[in-house]
């Protein structure tokens, strides 16, 4: 394979705000120069009032002369927040990351502008991408369903693990205060941005039912944590006019550290989302042994296979009834940890860089051949 190429990665601005693509972006460029190539990382930093103005300052600077210019020094540029610029230089291979389809699939869970922004987006990359990266066979074959002349120009690499959850032996204080005393008590977790996509009224519905129905769940908790996103207020009313709302508890945005000590305290991760490009939270836990109680929908069952205890989606009551094989102790421990330990092989960030270089020269050899032709 020729490791002689010449690559940049763009992260789209999502680095520095700490989301899950900037840590794609972050680790695969650690991996891809461990294993040996010539990669380089920009990381955009546009400061402004609003995500929006982000966006509209990003795409001024991809689509901008000085940028078209700095990308005549590389072989190949890796997009991985959806967009890439809407013209292409002739001497560089054109590579675009699309995480999921949920603007497309399932766009009452976004902001207006969000999701036409978003769709915009991934329809210039299908178009104009030499090659089309997603996270899971599940997105790859939603991406083509919806644009099938991408099929030839599209491959899968899951994700690999990230280095802020991992079992522990010693445990440090809390930095949240919201969580000063959490582990005197059995509790559910929840750990993501806290918004409509990831179905977090479910949980909640859910957590209520589960304490009203078993009389031994009183001291049972609900820990949240995440930034507040698209329907944050709706679930913060609807805990505070039910009558558990001592035991819910809205932790915010919460460090590393204190992430994973909840990992490895917690009864279960609650995982309910209505839709995942990979759900990485599935791996975390499997790396802390945290069972996880998790949607049915087809992304979580190609990643957590035989480790997840799924629920259906359209029905509450198979969630509460997976919530309580932990309050009743039927839950399987030891076979659970012995297929997590199996599943967590597939996720290791070098084998992941290798396969992204692998079609990446492919991809540079296929349009080497055509230019030549």
């Amino acid at each position: 394979m020729n490791k002689q190429l010449k690559i940049l990665i763009d992260d789209g601005n999502q680095i520095k705000l700490g989301t899950g693509i900037g840590k794609l972006s972050l680790y695969l460029y650690n991996a891809i120069k461990k294993n040996g190539y010539d990669v380089s990382l920009v990381s955009q930093n546009t400061a402004s009032s609003g995500r929006l103005k982000d966006r509209i300052s990003y795409l001024c600077q991809i689509n901008s002369t000085q940028y078209a210019r700095k990308l005549e020094k590389y072989d190949v540029v890796l997009y991985t927040n959806y967009a890439m610029p809407y013209r292409k230089n002739g001497s560089t291979l054109y590579v675009a990351v699309i995480p999921d389809m949920v603007s497309f699939l399932y766009p009452n869970t976004l902001p207006v502008m969000y999701r036409y922004y978003n769709q915009m987006m991934i329809r210039n990359t299908v178009n104009k991408a030499d090659l089309v990266f997603t996270i899971s066979k599940t997105v790859e074959k939603e991406i083509v369903d919806k644009f099938p002349k991408v099929s030839e120009r599209i491959r899968t690499t899951w994700l690999g693990l990230y280095d802020g959850v991992r079992p522990l032996e010693k445990y440090a204080q809390y930095e949240n205060l919201r969580l000063e005393g959490i582990d005197k008590y059995d509790y559910f977790l929840f750990v993501s941005t806290v918004e409509k996509r990831k179905n977090v009224g479910l949980v909640l519905d859910a957590f209520i039912k589960f304490k009203q129905m078993y009389k031994n769940a009183l001291d049972y908790k609900l820990v949240i944590v995440g930034r507040p996103g698209y329907g944050y207020e709706e679930f913060v009313e609807k805990a505070d006019m039910s009558d558990y709302k001592e035991d819910i508890i809205f932790a915010g945005y919460t460090c590393d550290a204190d992430c994973n000590r909840l990992y490895n305290r917690a009864k279960a991760f609650v995982f309910p989302t209505i839709y995942e490009g990979f759900g990485f939270a599935q791996i975390e836990c499997m790396r802390c042994h945290l069972p996880i109680i998790l949607s049915d929908i087809p992304t979580n069952r190609e990643i957590s296979r035989d480790y997840g205890e799924f629920f259906s989606l359209g029905d509450i009551n198979t969630l509460v009834d997976k919530m309580a094989i932990f309050l009743n102790g039927k839950y399987d421990y030891e076979t659970k940890n012995r297929i997590a330990d199996e599943y967590i092989k597939d996720f290791q960030w070098s084998t992941i860089a290798d396969q992204y270089m692998q079609y990446i020269s492919e991809a540079e050899k296929r349009r080497i051949r055509v230019s030549t032709r």
